[in-house]
């Protein structure tokens, strides 16, 4: 009898940790999630703060205006999930990843989305203040008109996305791919431009006078114009090397 309570212990200590998460929990606060499949529901508005999602599949379902303020969501899959609305003040969204995922309009303040994988997904209008996307990968993301300031993109890939009327002060884009990225309206006072990739990036009427890291170099390969000012010392190129129709493929 005793072997077989020691055989049985061993068994359990190393089960899967999804044998001990709740997968037919209903929606609550504090839900244990992890590594469930949650396909295709319709969660909007649950309250799911605190929840542990890492590594649940959330494929197609419906999370808008959910809160899951302080939730746990790395290694998740987002693919055409709708988090539009959704609150995720402290989130943690390390390594998730997803296919055209809808977080528009969320609050993601001081969210970990630390080497976040999302294509093409729309941020348009979301709080991202303070946010760490450091290493993140966002190609084609929609960030228009999104509040990103003093957020982190360091070392991130946002090639081809739009930044458009974004409030980007003091962002970090060091080491960042901002390649044919649009920043019109942006604003940019602050943000950190060291080494970041700016090729055909659309800074035409962009207002970089105020921002650091920026050299001669980088703005050489960009796309502005006339009305685009730069910080002293920076000498745009004569001309730009940018036609209408190279912008038009942004």
């Amino acid at each position: 009898m005793k072997l077989a309570a020691l055989i049985a212990a061993m068994l359990l200590g190393i089960a899967p940790a999804t044998a001990q998460a709740g997968c037919k929990d209903h929606a609550a606060s504090g839900v244990d999630w992890s590594g469930c499949s949650k396909k295709l529901l319709m969660l909007g508005s649950a309250a799911l703060d605190g929840a542990k999602l890492d590594g649940s599949n959330l494929t197609s379902t419906d999370l808008g205006g959910a809160s899951l303020n302080g939730a746990t969501l790395d290694n998740a899959d987002l693919s055409y999930t709708s988090l539009k609305g959704a609150s995720l003040k402290e989130a943690s969204m390390v390594k998730t990843a997803g296919n055209r995922t809808v977080l528009a309009g969320a609050d993601l303040t001081s969210a970990r989305m630390q080497a976040i994988e999302l294509f093409r997904a729309d941020l348009s209008g979301a709080n991202l203040t303070n946010a760490n996307l450091s290493r993140a990968s966002l190609p084609r993301a929609q960030f228009t008109g999104a509040n990103m300031s003093g957020a982190s993109l360091e070392k991130s890939d946002v090639i081809r996305s739009n930044f458009d009327n974004a409030d980007l002060t003091g962002i970090d884009f060091t080491y960042a791919i901002v390649a044919r990225a649009s920043f019109r309206n942006a604003k940019l006072a602050g943000s950190n431009w060291t080494n970041a990739y700016l090729y055909r990036s659309s800074l035409a009427g962009a207002d970089l006078s105020g921002v650091k890291g920026l050299t001669s170099a980088q703005v050489a390969i960009a796309c502005g114009d006339s009305s685009t000012k730069l910080p002293p010392g920076v000498e745009a190129p004569n001309p730009w090397p940018c036609t209408k129709q190279d912008e038009s493929a942004l």
